[in-house]
């Protein structure tokens, strides 16, 4: 924006989210902003707007005096925020009579941007806004508020004093927490799979607490990826109860198989489901021995060491005394067993919780160059390497 970054476009911009509300606020900024709401605001008091206070609000109509009304507010001597009605034909009526005025209307996160002198500030309102739980939320408000920027900063400021190994070191500590720091804004990926009628689609309506999925008893009904999005301990999830697995014919449910493996190869966990009325009637001592029995037959290779094994319907039959190995007992229709599956999801996928002054980066952006900064300081190319540190401090750049 103008004085800020050189710029000296009027810009306007919708604030508020773009369904309808009550009150709609559309921010203009640059040195034209006040001109450009004058030529359309008529205030009650009959005062122009570069006569009223600066940060008082005031009242009066849009377009004359029997038009819509609203309020205006100078916020600075080249800003102006317009407060109207939150209807789709009142937030276009105002915009498109401001871009008649020389406004660029730009979207939230470029006004964002444009307006932060620093990128990871910019990137953690963004960040902000798509927050799913309260707990990622403050992770993210910690970073808003510098810790991730302060590293950094501490890293440039450390170069020439320690050894470039030092230097690694340090942006390997923030680099480990990239995959979680990826997930503060895209929720887990979870998948529930299994053979037919193992009660997937009950498992998900329990887990989400209500019915998102359909429950009937024949092979074949869940043929596409059905999602939902809940939280586990406070971490977004999504929820995806897939097709069950076997061989078939039909060409829309291989469709819905094929979906179902494609979710299994790209999830951060598998809720690998059996049935326990099915179990008890098989002569297998372990359920390891029984997933890789079911995933063979299906041509599935299933990773182990992100996969929860769950016996279902224990209401119907008991775990057999028999059957040992790494799995959890649960009925989706009863609950029995819920909470600690639940539990275990959490811990699986987020096996340490960072503290509160860890420094995180949370966009791909920021993981890219303090892994290309990280490879520089390697190869000894400091040069190289500060630059990138840098760029990813400055909205510039």
């Amino acid at each position: 924006m103008s004085g800020q970054n050189g710029d000296c476009e009027t810009r306007a911009c919708l604030l508020t989210a773009p369904s309808r509300g009550a009150i709609a606020v559309i921010a203009v900024a640059g040195p034209a902003a006040v001109a450009a709401v004058d030529g359309h605001f008529r205030a009650a008091n009959g005062r122009e707007l570069s006569q009223q206070p600066i940060s008082t609000i005031v009242y009066g109509h849009w377009g004359d005096m029997q038009g819509e009304d609203l309020v205006v507010c100078r916020r600075a001597e080249q800003e102006v925020e317009v407060q109207c009605h939150g209807g789709s034909q009142s937030i276009d009526r105002v915009l498109s009579q401001l871009i008649a005025s020389g406004c660029e209307v730009v979207d939230w996160h470029e006004w964002i941007a444009q307006r932060s002198q620093c990128a990871i500030r910019a990137e953690a309102s963004t960040a902000l806004a798509n927050a799913m739980t309260l707990r990622t939320a403050t992770i993210l408000l910690e970073q808003y508020y510098g810790t991730l920027r302060r590293e950094i900063e501490a890293v440039q400021q450390s170069l020439g004093k320690k050894s470039l190994a030092k230097t690694c070191e340090r942006i390997d500590a923030m680099l480990c927490w990239s995959e979680f720091g990826l997930h503060l804004t895209n929720p887990w990926q979870v998948v529930i799979a299994g053979r037919p009628n193992v009660g997937k689609s009950s498992l998900i309506n329990a887990l989400v607490g209500y019915e998102r999925a359909i429950v009937v008893d024949q092979p074949g009904t869940t043929r596409d990826v059905v999602t939902a999005i809940t939280a586990f301990e406070g971490w977004p999830v999504q929820l995806s109860d897939t097709a069950g697995l076997r061989s078939a014919s039909d060409e829309l449910e291989l469709s819905g198989i094929a979906l179902a493996k494609d979710r299994l190869r790209r999830a951060d966990l598998v809720v690998w489901l059996l049935d326990a009325t099915a179990v008890t009637a098989k002569k297998i001592s372990t359920v390891e021995e029984l997933v890789a029995l079911q995933t063979q037959e299906l041509e599935i290779e299933l990773d182990l060491s992100r996969t929860i094994v769950v016996l279902n319907k224990i209401d119907l039959a008991p775990p057999p005394a028999s059957l040992s190995g790494n799995f959890f007992s649960l009925s989706a229709i009863s609950g029995a067993g819920l909470d600690k599956l639940v539990a275990e999801v959490a811990e699986r996928l987020v096996p340490q919780v960072p503290h509160s002054s860890a420094a995180i980066p949370f966009s791909p952006r920021q993981v890219a160059l303090l892994g290309e900064a990280r490879n520089c300081f390697l190869r000894e190319e400091t040069s190289a390497g500060e630059k990138l540190l840098i760029q990813l401090l400055n909205c510039d750049n």
